[in-house]
């Protein structure tokens, strides 16, 4: 019976393994220990995904000649995805494809107007220019939507779940706008065409004219109604009134608007519009100035004999969000530009119903009354004078409204947005997370940390060398002599 112990006893133990895996493969359990719930997808998305009613297609377009640095960054985007499924019920189907192997997959990429990604890479010691696919495709019945890019992955979570949320809704939501009319036949001179053209793949837009509208009111069925005041024009106590009964039946509604308005020649006047004391009754008081940064966007200035192209401190640029509380209206906006802008302060300090969303630089300041605006007269400001200004603030009214103020009219106008601002994408979050009221919100950034080794000097580095050499043989020959001498 002896012999045939150890046989039973290895075949008993492979049973029990195999047994404990297919078990655990049935319940699996996943703990996440990363910092912020990295790995782990936000209540809002695993909400929407458990109320789905058919299936979801989502393609991840990748190709196999990835530059190493990027192979890291696949394994994460399939995990992500993978909690999609599981999350879904099987609602969400995945499949990874490479397009360049598939002539039809190629052609499925092209209709979505995805782009082939160029990488520089390490290649027998030349650096060597290669193209890649790393996109998504997202499928709903007869619909679809492409996210051509998809190597950021802090907010690659809140982009494919408001794609999903937008593909499985019966109907387009609807948007309205104020301000934003086109005063010229050509579509291509409209300054605002680039914004309204993305704005109408997910959305039905209506121009409004507050002072032709027949009714008394604005229609609640608008999810947003987006205001923009390029100094053309006042309201009527009417106007205003119509406004203030929207947003007071729970509308959201976005102010672009100057504290100062700025000429083409540089020289200024006080802001047209008298929307001054509106804001004053909801809590905030939009200044009568202008903000300068050392952080700018940089402007050609000159004319025909001449240019120049430099840092303009009147055109702010930032990336100080408040993340804390609203990380899906930033999680794909790297930063945003202000031109001309004023500054926002609250009257009450501590109220729950405002939040500071955007803040200039802390080496900002302001110019008030007396406005120099040609790069050579502006002064070095005084050190003293430097601090964050508040640029964009949310008030939520008492019945679940919103009203958001940006205080530049030129903030979405595309004759002064650089391809590197994120204007258009942090409107388009906020527009997205008022029409789905609140389903997108609370999807968050998501963080992951790499620990590198600290900087050494060549010294430490020889030693660390060395260590690693030495070290061990050195431990086994120590090991072995104490042994040795044990015997002895």
């Amino acid at each position: 019976m002896k012999k045939f112990d150890k046989p039973v006893i290895v075949a008993i133990s492979l049973a029990l393994l195999i047994t404990t895996n297919l078990l655990v493969s049935i319940f699996s359990i996943k703990i996440d220990f990363s910092r912020d719930k990295a790995y782990t997808l936000s209540p809002s998305t695993k909400k929407i995904l458990r109320s789905l009613n058919d299936v979801v297609n989502m393609k991840f377009y990748v190709s196999s000649n990835l530059p190493s640095r990027l192979l890291p960054l696949k394994t994460e985007v399939i995990d992500l995805l993978n909690e999609y499924k599981k999350e879904s019920n099987n609602k969400v189907i995945i499949k990874v494809v490479d397009p360049k192997k598939d002539e039809s997959t190629l052609d499925e990429i092209k209709s979505l107007q995805i782009p082939e990604l160029q990488f520089s890479q390490l290649e027998k010691d030349k650096y060597q220019l290669a193209t890649a696919y790393f996109a998504m495709g997202l499928f709903f019945g007869e619909k679809s939507e492409a996210l051509p890019q998809v190597t950021d992955l802090t907010s690659l979570e809140y982009n494919i779940t408001s794609n999903i949320y937008r593909l499985t809704q019966k109907e387009l939501g609807k948007v309205a706008t104020i301000g934003m009319d086109n005063i010229s036949a050509n579509p291509q001179e409209d300054p605002y065409g680039f914004f309204k053209g993305i704005l109408s793949q997910q959305y039905e837009i209506t121009p409004l004219n507050l002072a032709t509208e027949t009714e008394s009111y604005i229609d609640n069925s608008y999810k947003t109604v987006i205001l923009t005041n390029a100094n053309k024009e006042q309201y009527t106590t009417d106007e205003v009134e119509k406004i203030k009964k929207y947003i007071k039946k729970g509308g959201n509604m976005i102010f672009f608007v100057d504290g100062v308005w700025v000429k083409d020649d540089l020289t200024t006047e006080d802001a047209g519009h008298n929307l001054f004391s509106l804001f004053n009754e909801w809590g905030v008081t939009l200044q009568k100035n202008l903000i300068l940064s050392t952080s700018a966007e940089y402007v050609n200035f000159g004319n025909n004999l001449y240019q120049f192209l430099t840092p303009y401190p009147f055109w702010v640029k930032t990336n100080n969000f408040n993340l804390n509380q609203y990380n899906e209206y930033t999680g794909n906006v790297r930063q945003t530009t202000y031109p001309w802008t004023s500054s926002i302060t609250l009257n009450k300090k501590n109220n729950k119903n405002i939040q500071t969303l955007v803040l200039s630089s802390n080496t900002s300041w302001e110019q008030k009354d007396t406005f120099k605006l040609l790069p050579q007269q502006i002064e070095e400001p005084n050190a003293s004078k430097l601090k964050n200004h508040i640029l964009a603030v949310q008030i939520k009214t008492s019945d679940n409204g919103h009203v958001l103020l940006i205080p530049s009219s030129r903030f979405l106008d595309g004759r002064y947005l650089s391809k590197d601002t994120g204007n258009i994408d942090f409107i388009f979050n906020i527009v997205n997370n008022y029409a789905s009221e609140g389903a997108l919100s609370g999807i968050r950034s998501r963080s992951f940390n790499f620990y590198p080794l600290p900087d050494m000097s060549d010294s430490q580095k020889e030693m660390m060398r060395y260590l690693n050499i030495f070290f061990l043989p050195l431990v086994v020959f120590l090991y072995g002599g104490i042994r040795l001498m044990r015997r002895r």
